[in-house]
């Protein structure tokens, strides 16, 4: 079999390991977001009636999310090396175990330590390998299939949260931490059989590229380049402007997940909602920002990546001002579909962003460093929303708090220079170092 045929089999079989390798990462994200960010708020409350843990101890759990940005280089650079299979599946089972522990928890530290657990499987359940494996297998229209695959995410939001608000309202708290465990195992057992980044059984002269899997020129072939992943190197990125820009406004962006959205359902109830009322309203940000990752997602195929995700916060500013605003009237329902869409939207436009500046071939490792900013919102966001409530009897102050971050970082991601592109099959490379 010559190399041609055997490349043309290659090709005709993308469909299913690139849909299956993509669909196990769809039902990752949609454990690790929604059994983190968007489940959180419906925990609150029990906890704290059960051990008489204020909010803002509560809410200290969800600030070790901050171990998720500590360890996401090091997890994406064992992804550059070691593929996204492993990193997925140890990343769930690492989860799954501190989700059926939580069960037997009797003191806060315990409750502690399991976050930390959580948290730590969280970059490779969640934040790495989607980007990886769409920029692998679908480099032509990978903003879109971006977004598909970050609907996961709102797939999550919308399930999770919906089977643990029943099971804490008919059984207890405790079933529904088990339930979010056992999800978590059946997915991480599915992703050893079904992620792949190569053919099986694929000569060592197959492997993948920007522009799907390719066979590897002779030795001292003048087109060796466009058989390879490209991409700037660490070195390169950390020189570059574009990579603190991008670093800030991810730091900006993501307290949407670490001050908002974790605080949505305890905010609505505090307001009078019931707490099927305040699920509703989260579940319905969930299915609706489906939608908007795959809008965002494509606005990035017809515009630069840094307008987008401006776009994105700046709709959150609105969404977040209605929720101070007009949480006890009907008109936060009408306020509700511009914060889901931009809310859904920005989480599919991220990677893209540092695939657009710094290319694949160390996109976990240069990501895993961008993402380190959120540290920061992973430690401010919840404890600030935490004493905002404590302090003054609502979550206002943490809101408008929000709002004022959201600004900065519109403002900052300007300075950022989308200068990498993958190039496409067939044509040759260009390469910008990014500035």
């Amino acid at each position: 079999m010559n190399v041609a045929t055997l490349a043309a089999r290659v090709r005709s079989s993308r469909i299913n390991y690139g849909w299956a390798s993509i669909a196990v990462v769809f039902a990752s994200m949609a454990v690790a977001i929604g059994g983190g960010q968007y489940v959180f708020g419906v925990f609150v409350k029990p906890l704290a009636e059960e051990f008489g843990w204020s909010r803002t101890q509560i809410n200290v759990a969800l600030s070790f999310s901050a171990i998720g940005g500590l360890l996401a280089p090091v997890v994406g650079r064992a992804m550059d090396r070691y593929g996204a299979r492993l990193v997925v599946s140890l990343s769930l089972a690492l989860m799954s175990v501190s989700f059926l522990l939580r069960p037997f928890v009797t003191e806060l530290w315990q409750f502690y330590a399991l976050s930390i657990m959580q948290f730590a499987g969280f970059p490779g359940a969640a934040m790495l390998p989607g980007a990886r494996l769409v920029g692998i297998w679908f480099p032509n229209t990978r903003g879109r299939m971006m977004g598909v695959t970050a609907i996961g995410a709102n797939f999550g939001g919308f399930t999770v949260p919906t089977l643990a608000g029943f099971l804490v309202a008919s059984a207890s708290w405790q079933w529904g931490y088990a339930s979010l465990g056992f999800l978590a195992a059946a997915i991480a057992v599915a992703s050893v059989f079904f992620i792949r980044e190569t053919l099986r059984g694929s000569p060592g002269n197959l492997r993948a590229t920007g522009g799907g899997l390719q066979a590897a020129p002779a030795a001292g072939a003048t087109q060796g380049a466009e058989a390879a992943i490209l991409g700037a190197t660490v070195r390169e990125a950390l020189r570059s402007r574009s990579f603190y820009a991008v670093s800030f406004g991810m730091f900006a962006g993501t307290f949407a997940y670490q001050a908002v959205l974790s605080q949505i359902v305890p905010h609505l109830q505090n307001v009078g909602l019931s707490l099927g009322r305040a699920t509703l309203y989260l579940s319905l940000v969930a299915v609706i920002g489906m939608v908007g990752k795959v809008i965002f997602g494509y606005l990035t195929e017809r515009m630069p990546v840094k307008y987008v995700l401006t776009l994105s916060l700046l709709l959150q500013c609105l969404g977040v001002l209605g929720l101070m605003t007009l949480a006890k009237t009907p008109y936060l329902w009408l306020v509700l579909p511009v914060h889901a869409l931009s809310h859904g939207g920005m989480g599919a436009v991220w990677p893209l962003l540092v695939q657009d500046s710094f290319g694949l071939k160390h996109f976990g490792a240069v990501f895993g460093l961008a993402n380190m900013a959120t540290i920061g919102s992973s430690l401010i966001g919840p404890l600030m929303m935490g004493l905002s409530f404590d302090s003054t009897g609502s979550y206002n102050l943490g809101f408008a708090a929000v709002i004022g971050i959201f600004l900065m970082g519109s403002a900052v991601l300007q300075l950022a220079r989308a200068s990498y592109r993958e190039p496409r099959p067939g044509k040759a490379k260009a390469i910008a170092v990014p500035r």
